[in-house]
């Protein structure tokens, strides 16, 4: 429904944003006051909080984001992220013509694996994965005979990253249907906030990755740098004389692509030093044990702090260079567009905070 946030005037899309996100605040709740067949709490020794596998019959799951209304047309409020019922053109796009929307039903035992912004790697590994660890430590993995994921989510990391839990019996289910399940299990939110996730997270995939070890047959390095050459946005332009200098001091170039999800958790276990621009690249840091150090770069334009924030809460240690002169930055279109660009580094600065990193 994009077309008609691009319609529509902008006070006007305001005013029914607003009207519809008091509309839904109005049917929250927790998912322990709905009338569930399952509710089974799970608390792990590394947080307060306290997650849960629930379990309602003929409910109703709207919308990649993941929203989830019981038969009596509550919402499920503690499956989502904080801030997703506050008004925004989103809201506007996706519940308009909601009484209109196409429905799917199917029957048996679901399980939701839908949330926003599941579309990229890391909001995929931290908001989407962690909640088949809740599932498996609920007892009721086995119990799931279809898994819901998004119709965009059909690359190869999707399908890889989910064989990794057994997960099978999958239906892609696109983003404007209204489905409608006879028995549909979900879990808590499982991050703090999107891409910021809980240490027991972190623990369950290092976890994971000792077993997958175990059958692993690629070669180990050290130290890698990980490169956004085969992706399309934020490249770094001068990355060959960048390599340049790494190579000497005896890193590995490593191209996520050209690896499984399981060999890339493998690679990132097992190296001591990392240094990648941050984005999708170094998500699986999740991986990583506590004497992995690493060095993150960015420009100023896209900063963000997740990654600083995985490696505080594992015990590792975090370097960042920060490009902010604004000649280096090269926008795709002339448009600031905080994602369409790449842009350069200054190799004499970046070489001064390589240098601390390396004596880490």
């Amino acid at each position: 429904m994009a077309i008609f946030n691009k319609l529509l005037h902008s006070s006007i899309r305001n005013k029914l944003a607003k009207n519809i996100s008091d509309n839904l605040k109005k049917k929250l709740i927790d998912a322990k006051d709905s009338d569930y067949v399952n509710y089974i709490p799970i608390q792990y020794n590394t947080l307060e909080r306290t997650e849960y596998i629930c379990s309602i019959k003929n409910a109703v799951m709207f919308a990649d984001s993941g929203f989830i209304f019981t038969k009596d047309g509550k919402l499920i409020k503690d499956n989502l992220h904080d801030g997703i019922v506050e008004p925004s053109p989103q809201l506007v796009g996706k519940f308009l013509f909601f009484s209109f929307r196409r429905k799917i039903k199917i029957n048996g035992n679901v399980f939701a694996l839908k949330s926003s912004a599941q579309e990229y790697y890391g909001h995929w590994i931290h908001d989407i994965l962690s909640r088949l660890f809740i599932l498996k430590d609920s007892g009721l993995f086995d119990k799931i005979d279809t898994f819901i994921i998004s119709e965009g989510c059909k690359a190869k990391f999707y399908r890889e990253s989910l064989e990794l839990f057994g997960v099978k019996n999958i239906l892609n289910v696109p983003d404007e249907k209204k489905i409608e399940c006879e028995h549909l299990f979900f879990s808590s939110f499982p991050c703090l906030v999107p891409s910021k996730p809980f240490k027991w997270e972190c623990d369950k995939f290092v976890e994971l990755t000792k077993d997958l070890l175990k059958k692993c047959n690629i070669e180990f390095h050290k130290k890698i740098y990980i490169s956004r050459k085969k992706v399309k946005t934020r490249n770094i332009i001068n990355e060959k004389e960048l390599i340049d200098i790494l190579i000497p001091l005896g890193y590995k170039v490593i191209y996520p692509e050209d690896y499984s999800v399981a060999d890339q958790f493998c690679l990132f276990n097992k190296a001591e030093k990392i240094i990648s621009i941050l984005g999708s690249g170094l998500t699986n840091i999740v991986c990583c044990e506590p004497k992995t150090s690493v060095l993150g770069m960015v420009a100023n334009v896209r900063y963000e702090d997740c990654h600083r924030y995985i490696c505080d809460i594992k015990g590792m240690k975090y370097f960042e260079y920060i490009e902010d002169n604004p000649d280096n930055i090269h926008y795709f279109y002339n448009i600031k567009d905080r994602d369409r660009y790449n842009f350069s580094i200054d190799l004499d600065k970046f070489k001064k905070v390589l240098e601390d990193f390396e004596k880490s």
